[in-house]
């Protein structure tokens, strides 16, 4: 009967994954969006390593990830 009451502890978890998984997930459409065509701008010669490593650190500062519970 009282097995699916849940603790604080437990849905500040719950809480913190779902928050995270929703900051991968919005990570991995900028990354793809815009990091992803850089880096092989960059391979090519186009951009710069620093042009690259800037719009990784922009994605990351947008998306920053919760704190830890």
């Amino acid at each position: 009967m009282f097995e699916s009451i849940k603790t604080g502890e437990q849905v500040a978890q719950e809480k913190y994954e779902t928050a995270r998984a929703r900051v991968e997930q919005a990570r991995l459409a900028e990354y793809q969006a815009t990091t992803d065509p850089l880096f092989f701008e960059f391979q090519r010669g186009d951009v710069t390593e620093q042009a690259w490593l800037d719009a990784v650190q922009a994605v990351k500062d947008a998306n920053p990830y919760p704190e830890a519970v």
